[in-house]
């Protein structure tokens, strides 16, 4: 059987696309049942955040270069708007004073339906960075030598941000259907999917002005209009003011560790907010918790 590919895409802040040799195409190929992964069997931390959503490329014009649209594609700006949905999370995490971090991403693919289902979690960062948001590029059958060299233009984008490798996703997706959304009787072949997503770290926080600060070059923080991409936009998370602090008097027997479960907080954001080097606190000191 013979494959009527697609053509080529190329990638600016799209996904491209890479016709496969069908000269390859050999065996008849099963496709097994799609099970979704149980988000209830995530762990979360106290402050962390889990974040549930899907997109169908089925009935999308070239219907594999439109599944692996994580974000979005230029031509139609159709995708699942993946890195807009966690950059806004992140975003919520800094607004409650935190420095935020996407800790996890995980990303199932059902052939049959052409459905792509994404969990990510993200809360407070761990390890002392600020991961002020994330981006991705990818390509569909072109491999790492598709995708590599899309991504040195992608880290352009985000200068003084130093890029972490937070998931290199690589899945040869059942091919059941023609480039153009044609069922096919039989499946022969596959269609890789690899997509290298990357978070992004900054000393966002800025003690003086109690503010964390985020400079995009682009919108893609879920405020701004989807179809808007050519403004330069500095997103301001600001930490809760002064006034809506709780007040709260140290008495016997406390510790910074027993204060951030009673206020459902944690201790670097009450050591943050209170400018405390250490973890050593006063019966009768006031502190404010954020």
């Amino acid at each position: 059987m013979l494959i009527n590919f697609f053509g080529i895409f190329a990638q600016d802040e799209v996904d491209s696309i890479i016709p496969i040799d069908s000269t390859t195409i050999k065996i008849t190929i099963s496709v097994p049942n799609f099970t979704l992964i149980d988000s209830d069997t995530i762990q979360l931390g106290e402050d962390d955040e889990l974040i549930c959503d899907s997109y169908t490329a089925l009935g999308k014009p070239h219907v594999y270069d439109a599944l692996h649209s994580f974000n979005r594609r230029k031509m139609d700006y159709f995708g699942g708007y993946l890195n807009v949905k966690i950059n806004a999370a992140l975003e919520r995490v800094r607004s409650k004073g935190f420095q935020s971090d996407i800790k996890k991403l995980y990303i199932q693919i059902d052939p049959l339906t052409l459905t792509v289902y994404w969990i990510a979690v993200v809360g407070p960062s761990e390890d002392g960075n600020c991961y002020a948001c994330v981006d991705s590029r990818g390509s569909a059958n072109g491999g790492l030598g598709a995708v590599n060299p899309q991504v040195p233009k992608m880290h352009y984008k985000y200068p003084q941000m130093k890029p972490v490798l937070l998931l290199d996703f690589n899945e040869d997706v059942i091919q059941c259907y023609e480039g153009n959304g044609t069922p096919l009787s039989s499946y022969c072949t596959y269609v890789n999917i690899r997509q290298k997503f990357y978070k992004y770290a900054t000393n966002c926080y800025n003690t003086e002005a109690d503010s964390v600060l985020v400079q995009l070059e682009y919108n893609n923080t879920g405020i701004d209009t989807f179809n808007s991409d050519d403004v330069e936009k500095k997103q301001i998370a600001k930490k809760a003011t002064a006034s809506s602090y709780k007040k709260y008097k140290v008495k016997s027997g406390d510790t910074l560790s027993v204060i951030a479960r009673k206020y459902h907080t944690s201790i670097s954001a009450i050591k943050r907010t209170n400018h405390l080097r250490s973890d050593i606190i006063q019966i009768g000191q006031i502190l404010k918790i954020p």
